[in-house]
Formats: C-alpha cells, sequence, structure tokens
C-alpha cells in the first residue's frame, strides 16, 4: 500500500532543496513564492495562473 503522505512529504521536501539552490540571492517572500509556483506547477500539471492558485 502507498503511503501518500510520505510521498508528498518526499517531494516537497526534493523540490524546497531545489528551490533553495535556484533563489538562493532572492528574497524569503520571493523565495517562497518560486516554491509555490513550482509547487502548483507539479500539482496540477498547466500553467495557468488560476489553477496553479487552486492547488495552494
Amino acid at each position: 500500500m502507498i503511503n501518500y503522505s510520505r510521498l508528498i512529504y518526499k517531494l516537497k521536501r526534493n523540490l524546497s532543496t531545489f528551490s533553495n539552490k535556484i533563489t538562493k540571492n532572492l528574497t524569503k517572500p520571493k523565495s517562497k513564492f518560486f516554491f509555490q509556483v513550482l509547487y502548483g506547477l507539479l500539482e496540477n500539471q498547466t500553467v495557468l495562473l488560476s489553477e496553479i492558485s487552486s492547488a495552494l
């Protein structure tokens, strides 16, 4: 049986690590925004801003 909460936790942790490497020179709010956009893109598999925001 697949433990989805553990899988999502690992995905977010890896995405956070990736996001932090890319945005290390940005401010905290900009870095957080970048992470949330990436997560929204992965969650909904779309580039529409309204659908990305629904994933958050």
